[in-house]
């Protein structure tokens, strides 16, 4: 009790002490923080490609042929023609035309009066061409006041819902546009300013911005809008700031100042690029531009639009538009919001009173490994939220909180620990056999047991109507002790056979045999042990009955299949446990004991691999959810399920005639097996044979 208040004590000022540092200090442990979030991303790896978004590169062999670079707004508008003639869905230029054309040809009269020639004016071409093809073009904040320039005009209208402090949204001092005879001919524009956050990485974006009071889309989110025919955007918010933006049918999720965190797919090039060269050259697939989000930018190096995400230092900008893009078309978000230090405190307090509590329990040669574990599932759990459900939390407190408690822990449990390392070998002894425990005791050093394909035989065993039984006991305590006088002999019995108990489930037990450690004749064993059960089942319910009054029956379902065997991911644990769709068969075949009132069913599976002799017959071929062809299943009669060659040779006859479809005469037979011999099998069989007879087209 000393140790316990002390701990707790400890475990509250610990997480007094961390709120405080949150609260208080937020940017101090940002950094490492926003590290250990690019190392999530770095451990998610590439997302698989898509073809949403295409960019239209202007790369060094773009430059190397055409030119440097500016190139003729003559160029620049036969590059957009080839992609309209290509149907484009949605152009966006990731660049901005904020001087005229000085290759011009129109210039040449200015220097030359006497030419009396028209000459082509290429910013004219063009804005010709801008007027008719589906361009966005771009635009730029800045800082600085800048001189007068041409006010962007957006189609659409912006509005600000129930946010109480709008100045949290980034607004700029100038702006950088086009030279108007483009901004006036262009359909709507966007900005495409990239602040780099923390650490100079790129990890969001502002959708909105605003300039003299007025807001703006970015690049990205005005092809969105403009794809999607939404007029009306609302950034939607609070007294904090922002919190959304609805734009049409999508809710996209912002922070308190509008920027988006973007949820990058993989390292440059993730998006098809398109050389501008081939694009002017006419050399690709129409078929690879039609319909699609196209992006002109440049992953040149020597123009210098290069930037730092998590997965590459060398990003080119024209891609962060195309994530945002990809990210709000899959609805794939990653938000961070307001409210997260609210989450952040309370995952802080109970993690480390969890863990105060959860290192006073075990014995000191059990920390370390369950740490190891907790940690991992921590991780773990942050890159669930974080991926899974698209919330980004403070990661680095949790851990800071994670391994203080653990520090303080250990030097609390250090006398304790040896008395509590006895009691867990004796917890562990009893749920797995001596072999399965020697065996993951033997590799707790090695970190995870790589978990593999085997063949297992499953067992799955459960009490009938055990919530009748749990009201006639009554006592909680009585009903464990019923329990205990049950369990133990049928665990035993699993062990001696060699198998291994996976879990108990309420008045459940599932076991397996041939992992980890091989079993010979692994479907005999598993049967052997079945079959041994419900003959010791009777001398039990002698016993039960002597203190409660009640006898207890049971069904066993077996199934023989492939499964994944293993540790699971989990290390410092104890036993092995399987997954797979067999395990979920031979569950489902357990039920079908109460449908057809046996003890003990088995798969064809199973049946096809016993190598002892069993008195057996056939109960049906049932469609298993889950399962696409359909299951054979027997019975295995026992000492006291056993019936006579007559019976037997009736019934398989019966049987026959059913599967047949020959149902009246089936029903005949049924019927008489019933009332000679009184059975829940062919009671359920001469209901199912007076059903089709009454409805024939079913049959």
């Amino acid at each position: 009790m000393k140790h316990t208040l002390t701990k707790l004590g400890i475990a509250f000022l610990l997480s007094l002490f961390l709120s405080w540092v949150l609260l208080s200090f937020p940017r101090i442990l940002l950094p490492l923080d926003n590290k250990l979030h690019d190392l999530m991303f770095l451990f998610r790896g590439e997302l698989p490609k898509n073809d949403t978004v295409l960019i239209v590169d202007i790369d060094n062999k773009s430059l190397a042929q055409v030119g440097q670079w500016p190139w003729s707004r003559n160029t620049i508008a036969q590059l957009i023609n080839n992609l309209t003639d290509a149907q484009a869905g949605v152009i966006g230029l990731d660049m901005v035309f904020a001087e005229p054309d000085k290759s011009s040809p129109h210039l040449l009269k200015t220097k030359f009066p006497s030419i009396q020639q028209n000459l082509p004016n290429y910013d004219k071409i063009l804005a010709h061409t801008l007027q008719h093809t589906p361009v966005i073009g771009g635009f730029v904040f800045t800082d600085e006041t800048t001189s007068e320039q041409v006010i962007p005009l957006i189609p659409a209208t912006f509005i600000e819902s129930g946010i109480k402090n709008s100045h949290v949204i980034q607004e700029s001092n100038g702006i950088v546009t086009n030279i108007p005879i483009l901004q006036n001919a262009l359909y709507s524009s966007g900005f495409f300013m990239i602040k780099h956050n923390e650490g100079g990485v790129i990890r969001s974006v502002p959708l909105v911005s605003k300039y003299k009071q007025i807001l703006f889309p970015s690049l990205a989110f005005e092809m969105l809008r403009i794809h999607s025919g939404a007029k009306k955007v609302y950034i939607v918010g609070d007294e904090h700031g922002a919190a959304f933006i609805k734009m049409g049918q999508h809710i996209i999720p912002t922070d308190n100042k509008g920027e988006f965190f973007v949820n990058f797919r993989g390292p440059k090039k993730h998006f098809k690029y398109i050389s501008a060269l081939d694009i002017l050259n006419k050399n690709f697939n129409p078929k690879d531009i039609q319909d699609k989000f196209i992006l002109i930018g440049t992953s040149a190096p020597g123009l210098k639009d290069l930037r730092y995400i998590a997965y590459d230092s060398t990003f080119p900008g024209v891609e962060v538009h195309a994530n945002v893009i990809d990210n709000i078309l899959a609805r794939d978000f990653i938000q961070k919001p307001y409210e997260s230090k609210l989450y952040n405190l309370l995952i802080l307090w109970i993690l480390i009173f969890f863990l105060m509590w959860l290192f006073h329990t075990l014995t000191s040669w059990l920390i370390l490994p369950v740490s190891l574990l907790l940690f991992s599932i921590m991780v773990i759990a942050f890159y669930k939220t974080l991926f899974t459900y698209g919330l980004s939390l403070n990661f680095i407190l949790p851990i800071i909180a994670f391994l203080s408690t653990l520090i303080l822990s250990i030097g609390l449990d250090y006398f304790l620990a040896s008395k509590q390392r006895e009691v867990a070998k004796r917890i562990l002894g009893k749920k797995v056999s001596s072999a399965v425990m020697q065996h993951l005791l033997a590799h707790a050093n090695e970190g995870l047991i790589e978990p593999k394909e085997t063949e297992v035989t499953i067992f799955f065993s459960d009490i009938r109507d055990f919530t009748s039984i749990s009201e006639q006991i009554g006592s909680p305590k009585k009903l464990i002790e019923m329990l205990n006088i049950y369990m133990t002999p049928m665990t035993n019995i699993v062990i001696k056979h060699q198998g291994t108990i996976d879990k108990f489930i309420g008045d459940s037990i599932m076991a397996y045999w041939n992992a980890p450690v091989p079993v010979a004749n692994h479907a005999d064993a598993a049967l052997a042990s079945a079959i041994e059960q419900i003959e010791l089942l009777h001398k039990i319910n002698i016993e039960i009955y002597k203190k409660y009054k009640l006898r207890i029956e049971i069904g066993i379902g077996l199934h023989t299949g492939v499964v994944t065997a293993g540790d699971m991911g989990s290390e410092g644990r104890s036993d092995y446990t399987i997954i797979g769709d067999n395990v979920n068969l031979a569950s489902r075949i357990e039920g079908l004991t109460r449908i057809y009132g046996v003890d003990i069913l088995i798969t064809e599976a199973i049946y096809m691999q016993l190598k002892n002799n069993y008195k057996t017959r056939p109960i049906d071929i049932v469609e298993v959810k889950g399962k696409t062809k359909a299951v054979k299943i027997y019975e295995v009669l026992t000492d006291f399920s056993a019936i006579d060659d007559k019976e037997l040779t009736m019934y398989n006859q019966a049987l026959k005639l059913f599967q047949s479809q020959d149902i009246v005469t089936a029903y005949k037979l049924f019927n008489e097996l019933n009332r000679v011999y009184n059975s829940t099998l062919y009671t359920y069989y001469t209901k199912r044979c007076q059903y089709y007879i009454d409805n024939p087209t079913h049959s």
